[in-house]
């Protein structure tokens, strides 16, 4: 991590009316994505791009902010932190970034935290009843109140495309989103807003409730089954499996009950929802073989960018079977 947090507290005091309180900056999570850090003193969340190369760039705090703006203004049934400051003035803490609320709340990827293993089933149920009612109410609002930034579904496959060769990624990942773009999943209806990144992991949760939806950098205007399809794609992903602790749990919803629950809540029908599947997936592939390519090049020297080159094999040949069966 490049950033020195003194230095961050410094620019934020003299910037801040309020500046005065801060004690200091404490790293959550930083590195080569999106970088968070907890403002001491006025208990605040500092969100900024990442202090090294990125692993998906383009980092537009300006879009970002604007875009948890219009969320917050136009589906309140999603929950976020309160959306506070936004800075484009890079002088100030050497790049742009945006202050958020500080929440209550712990997310979960890789185990099962205690709170839910106690209750694996009506409390697993309940976690999906949340995290697919915050999905749908996104899905609902309105597409002309989100800031510009839109893609059609050939779009979509077609910028993963050109992420996977970028990353002289393996063929049969290349093969499966070259068909994509060419044979892109018919669509549901009209465009609106999709999240991008909405699995279980980017939720936050707080005695059982869901306190927030996290990670919106890759918000759009598009086709929502590309949210379902990327949550769909996590089940059953044997020795694949990235992180979907949870899915084992009696109570969690199985594939069918979470389309149907989408399509009772946004009043859609789930056409080809298998092959969106397949394109979440083919996404996740993509950006796994960025963070392999990066290290493998030597442009970072994360470890946890060398454990993605290990897990391309697997994840690849679950991609084809998926996409053989798709159509």
């Amino acid at each position: 991590m490049a950033r020195d947090t003194e230095k961050l507290a410094a620019g934020l005091r003299a910037w801040l009316p309020r500046g005065e309180r801060i004690t200091g900056v404490k790293t959550l999570s930083a590195g080569h994505s999106n970088e968070t850090y907890l403002v001491e003193g006025t208990n605040e969340i500092l969100r900024m791009p990442p202090s090294e190369e990125g692993l998906l760039p383009p980092y537009d705090m300006v879009r970002q902010h604007a875009v948890l703006s219009a969320v917050a203004a136009n589906a309140p049934e999603v929950p976020l932190p309160p959306v506070l400051e936004l800075c484009d003035d890079p002088r100030v803490l050497g790049d742009p970034f945006f202050l958020m609320g500080c929440i209550k709340g712990e997310a979960f990827e890789y185990s099962v935290p205690e709170w839910l293993a106690a209750d694996p089933d009506a409390g697993a149920d309940h976690v999906c009843r949340q995290w697919f009612d915050a999905i749908i109410a996104l899905h609902n609002m309105p597409a002309s109140a989100m800031p510009p930034g839109a893609r059609t579904v050939q779009q979509e496959a077609q910028h993963w495309l050109e992420v996977a060769r970028g990353a002289d990624s393996v063929p049969p990942l290349i093969s499966v989103l070259e068909d994509l773009a060419a044979r892109p999943p018919r669509t549901s209806g009209a465009p609106t807003p999709v999240h991008g990144d909405p699995k279980h992991g980017n939720c936050l949760w707080h005695e059982g409730q869901l306190t927030g939806l996290l990670d919106w950098e890759m918000a759009q205007v598009s086709e929502p089954l590309l949210d379902l399809g990327y949550v769909l794609m996590f089940h059953d992903q044997g020795e694949a499996s990235l992180a979907n602790a949870g899915f084992e749990l009696p109570g969690w919803w199985s594939p069918q009950r979470m389309i149907d629950e989408w399509e009772a809540g946004t009043g859609r029908t789930a056409v080809d929802v298998a092959r969106y599947g397949v394109l979440g997936q083919a996404k996740v592939a993509a950006i796994i073989s960025v963070g392999a390519f990066l290290f493998n090049s030597g442009r970072i020297a994360d470890p946890r960018f060398q454990a993605f080159g290990a897990l391309i094999p697997s994840y690849t040949a679950l991609l084809e079977r998926r996409a053989m069966a798709a159509g």
